[in-house]
């Protein structure tokens, strides 16, 4: 069952900066992968894939250094933007991905909560938290950001199939 978590968080004025900057970050990378797409295409006629734009992406990790201070999930999920708004333009449920000005790139996506447990190569299990997850004194902790408050989502109930909770 996927579940989808939505946050309102409280960040500092140092925590507020750092988010300004990623979200810029992660437009510019949209824009980037998007002019990509278009001149690959206008050059050689080839449909870029994501698995091409993540190797771009690595690439550019490499040549831009600030781009690591970025965790990774948001830096993929414009990727999953860029290949969604092309999936609905061919589906002619939307019009041609255009470049994204400040106004309309306003927030990033991490796709991964919690903790789990994972196999080193001798075998042992290790507890590994993820880019998002709860921390101490009921905080939320974001890798590459520290703790931040947050307003938890409203409790709800659960209806199974049948209609039994």
């Amino acid at each position: 069952m996927m579940l989808n978590y939505r946050f309102e968080i409280f960040p500092n004025e140092e925590q507020k900066s750092t988010l300004h900057s990623w979200v810029n970050l992660c437009r510019q990378q949209y824009n980037s992968a998007l002019l990509d797409k278009q001149r690959a295409y206008q050059k050689n006629k080839k449909n870029l894939t994501k698995s091409d734009l993540s190797a771009l992406l690595t690439l550019s990790k490499k040549h831009h250094p600030y781009l690591k201070k970025v965790p990774s999930q948001p830096l993929q999920e414009t990727l999953d933007r860029l290949g969604k708004a092309f999936d609905q333009f061919f589906k002619r449920e939307a019009r041609y991905p255009k470049v994204k000005k400040h106004k309309d790139y306003h927030s990033i996506t991490f796709t991964q909560f919690g903790m789990s447990k994972q196999k080193d190569k001798k075998g042992k299990i290790h507890t590994v938290r993820r880019a998002v997850s709860f921390g101490k004194g009921g905080k939320l902790l974001i890798s590459k950001l520290g703790l931040l408050e947050y307003l938890p989502p409203p409790e709800t109930r659960w209806q199974s199939k049948t209609g039994h909770y």
